[in-house]
Order: structure tokens, then C-alpha cells, then sequence
């Protein structure tokens, strides 16, 4: 439930979307009435809470002709209306999912018509360029298609015009991302996630679920009927762009120019560096004299740095291949690990697809935090790394919450930040997040909490314990500099509430991702904690046992800024953490919008904040 920061192709991720940054496919024109007064809306828990009554299993909905959702998808709409009309919702990532849902509802009832007004609607809130100019073609595109009873050569050829003739600097991450979720769609891996998790969700609350379930299961429906037909199209349409455009000239990279290298004969001091993480491979490091501790999923004490592989060890070779492979289809990399992945992909069964899922959750577990590690460390022969290691569950099933397992986890939190004191540690990274939205799942899950109001308020009454406790225990921390990564999810950390993101104290900063060129990337979550933001696309580092691979995510770019804390610290050891805040704020910039205005990127420049410092290199 905890989640790390890092973004893969989920074999448990069955296309959420057609269009990169676009909801699921669909929406209505029907014309909302505007009231006098509506309830304005600033926080994700203001909103309503509703659940539905299936009629049988969500897989059984997968092969059961679409008649059988249409009245769940009436119900389902005339509460997003209602919603729509009576809450004045003061957060873009959020009525983008409305504008979606009805989008989606509209595809449910054939009202193809109606789909360009809503995706247009949701396309006008995107915020980030790419998305502002690709989210929800596709989903237009298809809908044409079923208009104008279009064929599949057709549809590929408009793929094709309608993307080339986009400028390729601000989409080509998001086309290419999206052609790697296409290309890798397989009907199995939605009726193998159903039958492991929605069916069991279901089977557990007698057939009542949220409705944000029923919507996913009326969109995956939707998603086997239009994606099977013309996936070649869109994938071989997105593929002549990329084609087109492979001799383009890579963006201009302001990043590495910005960062240094401490010489290993500079006059600096050894400085600790927490990586507060999944764990981490130590014996690539310069380890701290304490080497760290260690909690379990449900926050008690446990004994290993590293996350244990336990009996798939022997499958690491292919899981970390895997790995490699679904990253490289993500950037569109035709390589021995992409191909491997998209078979792998491809030839799943329904009833491998929790099994395998499971596997990919861990190794990215084994993973994550011996990567976060090595960009934290990266040039700096003074770092010796501190693990503080989280054994997160790699189980598909959610934990029971309950206030014992709260309070632990709130202890496990004091525990270790209690760990850093004692060890010396001056910077800890946690590229980690998680909210009370998590919580409410895993109590919809297990059919806890009660009706869908209370069970709102119980996972808020949950998530405080824990918070509270990390604030706390943070805030009782003054002498060592905490670094967050904002999140994977392109929405509002103020409307959202996560932690440790969420969490304003001054010796706390939290980083948002960008890639070389200083574009925002198109998952990197955003809001007024998020100050700074560092390079989190494709970045190079050490996993387990050596070998290096590229991952991306904010979990990638906090390491960045915690990098540049342990290397002035190194320097300057004297500084403060509020003093390292000041240094790493005054020494960023902030980049232009689409508009030539400042814009949210607030690019750290490690050069500029060394020579803030006073220090020469």
C-alpha cells in the first residue's frame, strides 16, 4: 500500500487509458444545468462516497454483452451530473475524471456524438504540453471511427496525420509511452486482474462496490470491445510517427551540465545519507558504521537491509530483465529486453496474471531502493549510505487496516527516525508516498469500515495516526534534512493528500520530475509543496548485484536533491538543514510555461547552490 515512486508497465495495468494522459474511453454531451450555489471543493475527502449493488462477478461483466452494465452506467451518471452541478470541484486532475467518467458512460449508451465535447473538455484542464495536446485522440479517433463505420486502414492513417502533426519536442514521451501500453494490451491480463482482485473485492463486500469500480469495469468492457479490433492500427500509426521523427534532434539537456563531481582528494567530510526505502544492496556502497534497521509491512522490527527475494531468487535474472524490458517499451526501444517483455506480455493467461504480477511487485521492490541509493551517492565519495528499509508487501491483496496495525506503523515511524538520530544521519531521501485514498481501498476491499461515508471517514481516522506520526517525528528531527518525491500520479498533492509529500516543516523539501531537457514529465504529481524539481526520466543507477539500469519516476528525482544536500554537507558541514533548503531554493530556477511565463518547474541547479555556499569548483 505503501508505494514507491518509481513508474513500470503493470502486468496489473490493463491501459487505463487510450490516449496518453486521456480517462478511460467514452464520454456524454448531455448539458449540465448550472445551480446558483455550489459546494466548493478543495480536498479530495469532501467529495461523496457511493457504491453499487453488480448483478454478478466483475469478470462475468468482461464476456456479458454491454446491455448488461447500462443501468449500473445510468445510475453511475446521473450521480456525476449531480456532482458535476453541485460541487464547484477546485482541482483539474479531478474533473478530468469526471469529464472522463462521463465520457466513458456516454460509450457505454453508443452516444459516439457526444465523445469529442468531453474529451475537449478534459484535453483544455491538462496542464503539462504533451498532454495538453495529445489526451484523448485516440479516444476521438475511435470514436469517428464507430460514426463514420470506418475501417482499421482508416483509423491508422488518421492516427498517423492527426499525431504528426503535432510538434513531436512536447509529445514524444507521451506517443511513446502510449504505443508501449497498446502494444502490450492482452485481454488475459484484464480478466486475470479481475478474476485475482476485483472478483475477490467483490466476493468479499456480497457483490457491492465502490463506484469508482464499477466505472473500471465498465471501461475495461469498453476497452475489449474497441481495443482487440484496432490495436495493429494505432500501434502501426504511432509507429510511423515515431519513425518519422527518429532522426529528430534530442532535446537540448540542461541537467547534466548542472550537476558536479566531488574529487575523491577534495577537502570534505564523510557525511550519512539515509536512503528510508525498500531496501538497499549495501555492498555497493560505502555503508554507514550503524548500516541501518528495518520494519515489515505491518511495522514491526525485521532483520534485513535488503528485501529478500525469497523463493523467486532463481527467477531474478528474468525478473530484472523484465524490468529492463518494460521500461525500454515505455521509450519505445526496440531491444532484446523490450521484445522479451511484449512476449512475455503477450502470452500470459488469465490465470498467470496475479502470479506474475506479484513477481514484477517485488522485483521492483528488490529494486528500488538500491537505485534510489546509487543516484544519491552518485559523485559523492564521502557518501556512506544508512538503509533505513521498509519491507512493503508485494501481495496483490491489501493488508487489514486496523488502529493496532496503525499504531504500529506510527511507531515504526519514530522508531526509525529515532534510528537516524542515534546513527549521525544529516540527509534521508524517501521516495515513497501514500494517502487516504489507499486506505479506503484496502477497507472496500476487505469489507471494512462500513457504509461508503463512514468508511471515508475511518480511513481518514487511520492515515491520521500514521501522519501524524511522521510529522511529529520529523518535526522532533531539526538537525537532519528530509527529502520527499512528490508522486506518479499528474495531480495535486493539495487536493490529494499524500505523505511524506504533503507535509510542510523546514527541514522537509519535496521534489517533483523533469527530464533532461527540464519538461515536467507527464506523471510527476504537482502542488504548493512540490518547491523543486530535478531530472526523474530514464535515470541511470545501480540495482542489485551491480548491474545498472534506467527507471523513471519522482523517486528518481528526489535522490537528485538529496545528492546535492550530502554534497554540500560534505563540504560545508557546518550548514543547517534549514540553511540547505534556502541554498537548494535559491540556487534553482524556474523554467517558462508553453506561454513564455514562469512557469511550475523550479529546476535545482547543484552548481549555482555550491557556489551559493561559498563553495569553489
Amino acid at each position: 500500500m505503501k508505494k514507491p515512486l518509481m513508474t513500470t508497465l503493470s502486468a496489473g495495468l490493463v491501459l487505463a487509458s487510450l490516449a496518453a494522459g486521456a480517462q478511460t474511453p467514452g464520454p456524454a454531451a448531455t448539458q449540465l444545468a448550472p445551480q446558483a450555489e455550489r459546494q466548493v471543493v478543495t480536498r479530495a475527502d469532501q467529495l461523496p462516497r457511493r457504491s453499487r449493488t453488480l448483478e454478478q462477478l466483475p469478470s462475468d461483466y468482461l464476456a456479458a454483452p454491454l446491455s448488461a452494465l447500462q443501468a449500473l452506467g445510468a445510475k453511475l451518471e446521473a450521480d456525476v451530473q449531480a456532482d458535476l452541478a453541485g460541487y464547484d470541484i477546485r482541482d483539474a486532475a479531478t474533473l478530468r475524471e469526471y469529464y472522463g467518467a462521463m465520457a466513458t458512460l456516454a460509450q457505454l449508451r453508443g452516444d459516439w456524438a457526444a465523445v469529442p465535447a468531453w474529451t475537449a473538455k478534459a484535453r483544455a484542464l491538462q496542464e503539462k504540453a504533451g498532454a495538453r495536446l495529445s489526451s484523448g485522440v485516440l479516444t476521438e479517433l475511435l470514436a469517428q471511427q464507430k460514426l463514420q463505420r470506418q475501417d482499421s486502414a482508416w483509423l491508422r492513417a488518421e492516427v498517423q496525420r492527426r499525431f504528426a502533426a503535432m510538434p513531436w519536442a512536447d509529445v514524444q514521451d507521451n506517443l511513446k509511452s502510449t504505443k508501449g501500453g497498446i502494444e502490450t494490451y492482452n485481454p488475459e491480463l484484464v480478466r486475470g486482474a479481475f478474476k485475482s482482485q476485483l472478483d475477490a473485492m467483490a466476493k468479499n463486500g456480497n457483490l457491492v462496490l465502490p463506484d469508482q469500480m464499477v466505472l473500471a469495469i465498465i471501461g475495461a468492457r469498453l476497452q475489449l470491445e474497441l481495443l482487440p479490433p484496432n490495436q495493429a492500427a494505432i500501434v502501426a500509426g504511432l509507429q510511423a510517427v515515431l519513425d518519422a521523427n527518429s532522426q529528430a534532434q534530442a532535446k537540448a539537456d540542461l541537467w547534466t551540465p548542472r550537476t558536479f563531481a566531488i574529487p575523491a582528494d577534495a577537502k570534505a567530510q564523510p557525511v550519512v545519507l539515509a536512503v528510508w526505502d525498500s531496501g538497499v544492496d549495501l555492498n555497493l556502497f560505502k555503508p554507514a558504521a550503524a548500516r541501518g534497521m528495518a520494519f515489515d509491512a505491518e511495522g514491526q522490527p525485521a532483520k534485513d537491509l535488503l528485501r529478500p527475494l525469497g523463493e523467486a531468487a532463481p527467477r531474478w535474472p528474468q525478473l530484472r530483465s523484465l524490468i529492463k524490458g518494460s521500461m525500454d517499451q515505455r521509450a519505445a526501444l526496440d531491444t532484446p529486453d523490450s521484445r522479451q517483455f511484449r512476449g512475455t506480455m503477450a502470452g500470459l493467461k488469465a490465470d498467470q496474471v496475479k502470479g506474475f504480477s506479484e513477481d514484477m511487485a517485488l522485483a521492483g521492490l528488490y529494486v528500488h531502493g538500491t537505485h534510489v541509493a546509487g543516484i544519491a551517492v552518485e559523485g559523492n565519495p564521502f557518501a556512506q549510505v544508512y538503509a533505513g528499509t521498509m519491507l512493503w508487501s508485494a501481495e496483490s491483496v491489501p493488508p487489514k487496516l486496523s488502529e493496532p496495525r496503525a499504531q504500529a506503523v506510527a511507531a515504526s515511524y519514530r522508531a526509525m527516525v529515532a534510528g537516524f538520530k542515534q546513527a549521525g544521519v544529516r540527509v534521508v531521501n524517501m521516495s515513497w508516498r501514500y494517502g487516504p485514498t489507499a486506505y479506503e481501498a484496502a477497507l472496500a476491499y476487505h469489507n471494512l469500515g462500513g457504509a461508503p461515508e463512514a468508511r471515508k471517514q475511518e480511513a481518514l481516522r487511520l492515515f491520521k495516526i500514521e501522519r501524524d506520526a511522521l510529522r511529529e517525528a520529523i518535526a522532533g528531527a531539526p538537525e537532519i534534512f528530509f527529502v520527499a518525491g512528490a508522486g506518479n500520479e499528474d495531480n495535486s498533492a493539495d487536493f490529494q493528500e499524500y505523505i511524506p509529500a504533503g507535509l510542510e516543516l523546514p527541514n522537509l523539501i519535496t521534489a517533483g520530475a523533469v527530464d533532461h531537457s527540464g519538461s515536467e514529465t507527464s506523471f510527476s504529481t504537482f502542488g504548493k509543496t512540490v518547491v523543486v524539481h530535478a531530472n526523474g526520466f530514464e535515470v541511470d543507477s545501480p540495482v542489485p548485484g551491480g548491474e545498472r539500469l534506467k527507471l523513471s519516476g519522482t523517486s528518481m528525482a528526489s535522490p537528485q536533491v538529496a545528492n546535492l544536500a550530502a554534497k554540500l554537507l560534505a563540504l560545508k558541514p557546518a550548514l543547517t538543514p534549514v540553511q540547505l533548503k534556502a541554498l537548494i531554493l535559491q540556487g534553482a530556477e524556474r523554467l517558462p510555461d508553453a506561454e513564455g511565463k514562469p512557469g511550475r518547474v523550479n529546476l535545482i541547479n547543484p552548481r549555482k547552490s555550491a557556489a551559493l555556499a561559498g563553495i569553489q569548483l
